[in-house]
This record gives structure tokens, C-alpha cells and sequence, in this order.
């Protein structure tokens, strides 16, 4: 190729990427972004140590006043629509902190209230997000649950 090709297409691709770039920044401000966006599973999500090994899970927890009815359930169960490998990016993102929790719209409120009740069997007044740290030992027979410790408990009231 000779220099005047090469430094025309260098100077063609200088002024196009920034073009789309801001392309993409537009369809994105106004519209959902133009690509899907990919959340990868965390790596070393499962802590092993010499007889056993903890997991953090979370579990959603609704109830009626004066907890007369609980259910707990996990996310898989209650936002079926996700694929699995996306659950634990899922609710990082919108659960995991009680600003984000608290942020959650009216609808939004309102669709976990009645989503909740379709699989509880009833209307609840109340969920908690609680993390839990569950600790399993290995036996003969397998992973037995030693013990599982709260680790954190954020509430929505409907």
C-alpha cells in the first residue's frame, strides 16, 4: 500500500470511531443500550477450607402481618424469566444494598408483591431480602449443613 492509502484510511477510521462511539452514547441515553450487556458469574463464589466449605445465597422471604404466614424462596423461583447464570448479577445489582432496595418504583413494588403472592399462596404485607453465609462440613455420606449465619436483612413493606 502506499503512505497516501495508509493515511487515508487512518484518518477515515479517526473520524469514524468516535462517530459511532457517539452513536452508540445516543442510542443508548434515550433507548436501552445496543448490545446486550453480558453480567459473568462471580469466580471463587464457593469457599473451601480443610473439612468443609460456605456459600453465600440470598433468600427472599415474604410474610403477613404479625408473620401469621411466612415463604421463604429463592430468586430462581421468584424471578423465573432470568436465566440462571444471570440471578447473582441480577440481585448484586438491584438487592444488595438498602438504597437500591428503597430505590425500586411503585410498579416495581407492586410486581414483587404480586409475583410473591402468586408462588406464596398469599398476599404478603412484608419482604426481607436476607444474605445468608451457610457453612458445610464434608462426611461420608456427603455435604452436611453445619450452620447458616444472617448476614445481612433488608425490608420492603407493600
Amino acid at each position: 500500500m502506499s503512505r497516501k492509502t495508509v493515511r487515508t484510511l487512518f484518518i477515515a477510521l479517526l473520524i469514524y470511531l468516535p462517530l459511532q462511539y457517539a452513536v452508540v452514547g445516543i442510542v443508548g441515553y434515550y433507548d436501552a443500550e445496543p448490545w446486550p450487556a453480558f453480567v459473568f458469574p462471580g469466580f471463587k463464589s464457593v469457599y473451601v477450607y480443610d473439612d468443609g466449605f460456605e456459600i453465600t445465597r440470598t433468600v427472599f422471604d415474604v410474610e403477613t402481618v404479625h408473620r401469621q404466614r411466612s415463604h421463604d424462596m429463592s430468586p430462581q423461583v421468584l424471578f423465573p424469566e432470568i436465566p440462571l447464570s444471570q440471578i447473582p448479577g441480577f440481585v448484586r445489582t438491584h438487592f444488595s444494598d438498602d438504597e437500591s432496595v428503597q430505590n425500586i418504583s411503585e410498579d416495581g413494588k407492586a410486581w414483587l408483591r404480586s409475583n410473591a403472592a402468586d408462588i406464596a399462596g398469599f398476599t404478603p404485607n412484608a419482604m426481607h431480602i436476607i444474605e445468608l453465609t451457610e457453612y458445610y462440613r464434608q462426611t461420608g455420606d456427603g455435604a452436611v449443613l453445619d450452620m447458616a449465619i444472617e448476614t445481612g436483612r433488608i425490608t420492603i413493606l407493600f
